[in-house]
């Protein structure tokens, strides 16, 4: 589904929309997720007044794409259009998660042995690019936060860096619980060549649209991937300048307006989450959540093994702080 879809187009201009076709999309997204939902669910998880969610529906109705029962539900015709690209089936309720905001279904916590093997058998974490793995359960969380935020199924997603190895959970818990490709595209940009030739082999042809970048995000982002972004996945070096870095290429690799970043970091120096939150802003993102210590990581002494989950969306005035080739100090090493 596109903003560019007839539908979306009339929806938002019945509606009179201020967030547009995007927002249509959003509601008609988050529908295909949680259906069937009640109208006020849906106005939580778009993040959109309840009358504008209900209008929106309203309109979906008179077009077949919305059932006429409640709670709210897509037809048939409605999931043919709008769900073609696969659906994940699952359930995230978190009755207690640990202030995580996911909880680990049994038939997710299964995922987590083969995962700990690929990351056994993965390249050595280098020390002097900030590489550190989080642990397998912390990767299912992630995947999981994103599958809560409507923020996979349709999406053409960017790993900027995944010393994580992120591209494998992705892989695994689509194949495990989605139907259809589900994943629009996979793309991942990283510095490490090593670590890309080990993600390639362990893929294996995933079903969905993939590639692997070797790319050094000093540099600005080459023009293809400018602009093409649903959702950006990093979790960059431990340095406030390698934030603002990182930050500044998921800007320019988004697709506008309420695209969304998950972003992790866990640096303990003095002031560094404030300036982290003031680069937030300049760059036009909005927090729409914080998890603090999220992220559990293997050996990481200086985050004090963890680091904090922000969820991003990009607001219309989301511009790159940094758009030009960076030469500064990024890595811890660097800078103390």
């Amino acid at each position: 589904m596109t903003e560019a879809d007839p539908i979306v187009l009339e929806v938002a201009g019945a509606v009179g929309l201020a967030e547009g076709p995007r927002g249509v999309r959003a509601v008609v997204t988050a529908l295909a997720r949680l259906e069937p939902v009640s109208i006020r669910v849906l106005a939580r998880a778009v993040d959109l007044p309840v009358p504008i969610v209900a209008a929106v529906c309203g309109e979906l109705r008179r077009r077949d794409i919305v059932a006429d029962e409640r709670p709210a539900q897509l037809t048939i015709p409605g999931r043919r259009r709008f769900a073609a690209t696969g659906t994940l089936e699952l359930d995230t309720a978190c009755p207690t998660c640990g202030g995580r905001g996911v909880s680990l279904p049994e038939n997710v916590v299964q995922l987590r042995r083969g995962l700990a093997r690929a990351s056994e058998a993965a390249p050595a974490a280098l020390v002097e690019l900030d590489q550190c793995h989080c642990t397998p359960k912390t990767l299912l969380r992630r995947v999981l936060a994103l599958h809560g935020a409507g923020a996979i199924a349709g999406r053409r997603i960017l790993l900027l860096g995944d010393d994580d190895l992120m591209s494998l959970a992705l892989a695994r818990f689509v194949g495990r619980f989605g139907s259809g490709p589900v994943i629009s595209e996979l793309t991942v940009l990283d510095v490490d060549e090593r670590l890309l030739a080990f993600i390639d082999r362990e893929l294996a042809g995933p079903p969905f649209r993939s590639q692997l970048v070797a790319c050094d995000l000093r540099e600005p982002l080459p023009p293809e991937h400018v602009g093409r972004y649903d959702t950006v996945v990093t979790d960059p070096p431990y340095t406030t300048e390698g934030a603002r870095l990182f930050l500044s290429r998921a800007a320019e690799a988004l697709a506008g307006e309420g695209s969304t970043v998950f972003f992790s970091f866990g640096s303990r120096r003095a002031g560094a989450q404030a300036e982290l939150q003031r680069t937030i802003l300049e760059a036009g993102f909005e927090i729409r959540s914080l998890t603090r210590d999220f992220n559990d990581y293997v050996g990481a002494g200086v985050l004090g093994g963890t680091s904090h989950l922000y969820h991003l969306t990009a607001t219309a005035d989301v511009e790159p702080p940094l758009r030009q080739r960076y030469d500064g100090p990024l890595y811890t090493a660097r800078l103390t």
